[in-house]
């Protein structure tokens, strides 16, 4: 057992950061399709929606493919700091909160049986577009700082054990 230990607490912190990410991800992925899908067809009564929320069905893919690409940006941007044995930036650390809220409101926005779910979809295209903001800016930050970081295309072809 206290070689268990031993290991586990010899993980760095964006390792773990890492891990959390990827599961987080994965949990994600089902929130996407029932947000972009919606309940089985036979299941959709769009009549008793509002006319805004019908609106704002559409702004909700979208977000969904943000979500996404935001979420693969903090996955790469993490995997090269853990690599490379690098400290966090501050960039880092803001685009990562941004896209954090961001993904809170979005699995809010997903579930029915809450009322921040059901008045963040009554707001029309006003949710998605807020979320969708909060995404463009976390994202943007993201792809800088790992684009700032990024090793040279040789030093990663000599890290892979190919």
């Amino acid at each position: 057992m206290d070689a268990l230990g031993d290991f586990l607490s010899s993980i760095d912190a964006p390792v773990w950061w890492l891990i959390g990410l990827a599961l987080a991800t994965i949990l994600t992925l089902q929130a996407v399709e029932t947000a972009v899908e919606g309940a089985w067809p036979h299941q959709r009564r769009l009549g008793r929606t509002s006319m805004s929320a019908r609106s704002g069905q559409g702004a909700w893919a979208v977000v969904a493919l943000l979500l996404l690409i935001a979420l693969l940006l903090a996955i790469l941007s993490l995997s090269v700091v853990a690599w490379r044995d690098l400290e966090l930036g501050t960039s880092q650390i803001v685009g990562a909160g941004l896209v954090g809220v961001a993904w809170v409101l979005f699995l809010l926005s997903t579930t029915d049986r809450i009322a921040p779910g059901r008045y963040l979809r009554g707001l029309g295209a006003a949710g998605p577009v807020a979320i969708g903001i909060l995404l463009l800016a976390g994202g943007v930050l993201l792809l800088v700082t790992f684009l700032d970081i990024l090793p040279p295309l040789e030093e990663v072809r000599d890290a892979l054990p190919i």
